[in-house]
């Protein structure tokens, strides 16, 4: 029972409150109290909280405002609380999948009626049209889960959901192009010829240190090391809603400080030099190393992150992408002894599986290598016989 209370107002004159319990929301399963204020007399505090606690025993009104929780009500609960456990960037992110992809299509459904069925559907449907549906069901999953620990449902029909195969899946492999060794010297024999100064050395940064494009175009001055000859990963740039943000690298594993090469450091040395040259010819003066970025506009901001690909677009011996030096680097690194944990490393892998899966190749020199390991292996031990 409430307890009801007689207090003063700001005017002089008396009147009664009560606060009372409404018993746990079954959405968020958080204690539900309510206080009302303002009643002239404590017969019409009384007679309000009759009222109140005959709508909470009422099981009509319990059935009533649990009878249909959409998908979408769910997900604005658990997102409101996700959100505050990532980067905002990260939100935003999530918000636009939900907005583009999910919401579409199970937002206005009942949560307690979507069946497995249905969501096979769903993911079905996501595969044919989006490459990381994966992604799409995962998401999805974490809603129904919510609902579960709300008690709202007590199964997660995503879960049970059998992953379609994509037919692209070989077309993709494909796409996924890196270079040998002599292509990479190829490569930048036509750059030398092609391309301008601050390109060239961005192409040498990632093929060396196989950063991300988000990585290299983020790096600043302070960022290199040149007594030691290393190079520090602490940011990353992306671009959100047409603007371009700094934000932390994409793993905890990201952030990290590699060893680059002395002829890497030479080639940096020389490029600061240059670009502020370059700047100072625009009328622009250099800032300092915390703040400048290494690869920048003439005006000395940052660079849209198509800027590399287009540059890659007028090489048309292979089609690659600025990702494509990462895999080379992955490649040669691995065809030069390096230990998976040392490939995870350099790389910024938070888990040793992304490296061993997706960077499960080697080049063609070091396939034909193998092969002809293993035929030197099994013609002597013929011969020995």
């Amino acid at each position: 029972m409430a307890e009801i209370k007689k207090y003063l107002k700001q005017d002089g004159s008396i009147a009664y409150m009560f606060n009372i319990y409404l018993g746990v929301d079954p959405l968020t399963g958080k204690k539900k109290r309510t206080t009302r204020r303002g009643f002239k007399t404590a017969k019409q505090a009384k007679h309000a909280i009759a009222q109140i606690e005959i709508g909470i025993d009422k099981p009509v009104a319990k059935a009533e405002a649990r009878k249909f929780l959409t998908f979408k009500s769910i997900y604005e609960l658990w997102f409101d609380q996700y959100k505050n456990t990532i980067k905002e960037i990260t939100a935003k992110r999530t918000q636009s999948l939900f907005d583009k992809h999910i919401l579409p299509v199970l937002g206005d459904l009942n949560i307690k009626k979507i069946e497995i069925s249905h969501c096979q559907s769903f993911v079905k449907n996501w595969a044919k049209y989006f490459k990381n549906f994966s992604t799409l069901k995962a998401y999805t999953q974490k809603i129904f889960d919510f609902a579960i620990t709300q008690k709202l449902i007590t199964e997660n029909p995503m879960r049970l959901v059998i992953m379609p195969k994509r037919k692209v899946e070989i077309e993709d492999v494909k796409k996924d192009k890196f270079l040998d060794l002599q292509e990479l010297k190829s490569f930048f024999t036509w750059a030398e010829q092609s391309c301008k100064e601050q390109e060239i050395i961005m192409f040498k940064v990632l093929a060396s240190t196989g950063l991300r494009k988000g990585e290299l175009q983020a790096l600043t001055w302070d960022s290199v090391d040149f007594v030691n000859s290393t190079l520090t990963v602490s940011r990353t740039m992306i671009t959100y809603d047409k603007k371009i943000h700094f934000t932390t690298p994409k793993t905890k594993g990201s952030n990290r400080t590699i060893t680059i090469d002395e002829s890497i450091c030479l080639e940096l040395k020389k490029w600061k030099n240059a670009q502020k040259k370059a700047l100072f010819k625009e009328g622009v003066r250099a800032k300092n190393n915390k703040e400048q970025l290494i690869f920048c506009n003439p005006l000395g901001g940052p660079l849209d992150l198509s800027f590399l690909n287009r540059s890659l677009s007028k090489y048309k011996q292979k089609k690659l992408t600025p990702h494509s030096f990462r895999h080379t680097h992955t490649s040669l690194l691995f065809e030069a002894g390096a230990s998976t944990k040392e490939v995870q490393i350099r790389l910024g892998h938070s888990d040793i599986t992304t490296t061993l899966n997706i960077y499960a190749h080697v080049s063609k020199s070091h396939e034909k290598e193998t092969a002809k390991k293993f035929a030197n292996y099994v013609n002597n031990y013929i011969n020995l016989e």
